[in-house]
């Protein structure tokens, strides 16, 4: 059926009521998701791994960027580590552990550009297949890293400084 030869390897998550995947080559790692020790980093959508500091990228959310985590950390969660089009370090925030999968790479169908605006989570989506098990068919969406940066993470919140009382 498929050229074995032709095979790509994917960590697939589920965010919502869709599976998403990452090529395996763009993937750092998955760890469990660090506890909120510091509410002033989370609140500004990042977290402390070690040394490094992971901007958080939760696609549960409408406006899909980095904000408050504080709620979201609360239960058990998983980041998958990733690199942004800059090359920094950003973890997509996914409620259970993800699975590996091996994918024919002739499955993948590029998706139309006029698609990709029709809900901002699209808009990081590059490619598209479709798995069939018997009966069942399975969509899973290929996240373009590239796209991550641009659509995800959400600076257009004016910065507001309040004045300190009572120093």
């Amino acid at each position: 059926m498929y050229d074995d030869s032709n095979v790509g390897k994917f960590i697939v998550f589920k965010i919502t009521d869709y599976l998403l995947a990452l090529p395996i080559s763009d993937v750092l790692k998955v760890v469990n998701c660090p506890s909120v020790d510091n509410k002033g980093l989370t609140t500004m959508g990042v977290v402390q791994l070690g040394q490094h500091m992971i901007k958080v990228l939760d696609l549960h959310l409408p406006q899909l960027g980095a904000g408050d985590l504080t709620e979201l950390m609360g239960h058990q969660s998983f980041l998958v580590i990733t690199r942004d089009r800059q090359g920094e370090l950003c973890g997509i925030l996914v409620d259970e552990p993800p699975n590996l999968l091996e994918l024919p790479l002739e499955m993948m169908q590029s998706l139309p550009t006029s698609n990709h605006h029709s809900q901002p989570l699209f808009e990081m989506v590059s490619h598209v297949a479709v798995v069939s098990q018997g009966e069942v068919k399975t969509t899973i969406f290929l996240l373009d890293t590239k796209r991550l940066s641009n659509t995800a993470i959400n600076d257009s919140y004016p910065l507001s400084l309040k004045p300190s009382r009572g120093i």
